[in-house]
């Protein structure tokens, strides 16, 4: 078993590397790190149930077994699992293209610096009961908003704001100009942005 300061310290670049070498431990460690968030970037790609979210993530990661032979640890491995993650989501789309869509839990919340930020909600739990409720409101129009973007504008939104990767990065994943990918996030907080106004969640320019 791996040593938890080991485990903290290790690079998912060299933790890749290790299990190319033939250690399995080293695979445990990636899985463990990048599950959650590849099965809520799939949850909310694809607008799916956690229960069918859960099988596609499994397949991604069966899929990085299948190729870790292809992998260059000079590179990094987010950048290499997101693009696994992103065609296996194209894939779904193309076989279930009148798949039902529908709202679900996972949160998504905005980031300073990322841009015009809608809201910046901190959970604890010494919040009262009514700003959980609120909670409840934000993630759920989120949601709403999320489900009028397109796919190309959603998932450069997820990567920001899941796995908060830098620009550059998520435009080696979409494989698509830095200036579009910025261009689309803008696109898709100024979606979100006429959600919260729609809705009556606040006025339109009360805030900038």
């Amino acid at each position: 078993m791996l040593n938890l300061k080991f485990h903290l310290d290790l690079s998912d670049e060299d933790a890749m590397r290790m299990y190319q070498d033939g250690d399995g431990r080293a695979f445990e460690i990636l899985l463990d790190r990048h599950g959650a968030p590849v099965l809520r970037y799939v949850m909310k790609m694809l607008h799916i149930e956690q229960c069918s979210a859960e099988d596609l993530m499994q397949e991604v990661f069966l899929k990085v077994i299948e190729r870790r032979g292809s992998y260059d640890p000079d590179k990094k491995f987010t950048t290499w699992l997101y693009t696994i993650t992103r065609n296996h989501c194209i894939d779904y789309m193309r076989v279930h293209k009148n798949r039902r869509h529908e709202l679900f839990e996972a949160p998504v919340y905005g980031r300073e610096g990322a841009g015009p930020v809608l809201f910046n909600v901190v959970e604890s739990e010494e919040r009262d009961q009514e700003q959980k409720a609120m909670d409840s409101e934000i993630r759920e129009i989120m949601d709403r908003g999320m489900e009028d973007m397109s796919d190309e504008i959603r998932e450069v939104f997820l990567l920001r704001e899941i796995e908060d990767m830098a620009l550059k990065e998520i435009a080696d994943i979409v494989d698509a100009p830095l200036g579009t990918v910025k261009s689309r996030l803008r696109y898709a907080y100024k979606k979100l942005r006429e959600v919260f106004i729609r809705v009556g969640y606040f006025e339109e320019g009360k805030r900038a």
